[in-house]
């Protein structure tokens, strides 16, 4: 078995790439901007899926566009909403994050777990599945 002993130091690894989606998650989640940060991160036919949806459903979002819509979507009845990732686990494209969802809406602060599944290309995100706590999800969410 042959080990490679060395990287090239002109790539991104993969949790720099969830670390900079994040990063553009939170400015477009808090600022209602940045949809060309959070666009340079995720490949064009990036799929999200939202696995844990209460009803026993998937719902899916398909493309940049998509994945602007289920940001928005999530921070759009909170006052205030950041993704923050606390834990990465990688594995080839693979990047595992745990980590909550925390704001206030109403006043009232929230913290709900997540764990990202994200699927890399290279440099951009080419897919992620979405696992939360729905229920907690929506009580937090709800004015």
């Amino acid at each position: 078995m042959e080990l490679h002993t060395s990287r090239s130091t002109a790539s991104t690894g993969g949790r720099e790439v969830v670390t900079e989606f994040y990063a553009a998650f939170n400015h477009l989640a808090t600022d209602r901007a940045g949809r060309d940060e959070v666009a340079a991160t995720l490949s064009d036919d990036v799929r999200w899926t939202v696995v844990t949806d209460g009803d026993g459903s998937e719902r899916n979002y398909t493309g940049v566009e998509g994945v602007v819509e289920y940001v928005t979507m999530i921070s759009g009845p909170a006052d205030h909403v950041q993704a923050v990732p606390e834990r990465f686990s990688e594995a080839d494209e693979t990047v595992v994050v745990e980590g909550a969802y925390v704001g206030t809406t109403d006043g009232r602060e929230f913290d709900v777990p997540f764990v990202h599944i994200h699927e890399l290309d290279g440099e951009t995100v080419q897919a992620c599945r979405v696992y939360t706590d729905t229920a907690l999800e929506r009580s937090s969410f709800e004015r």
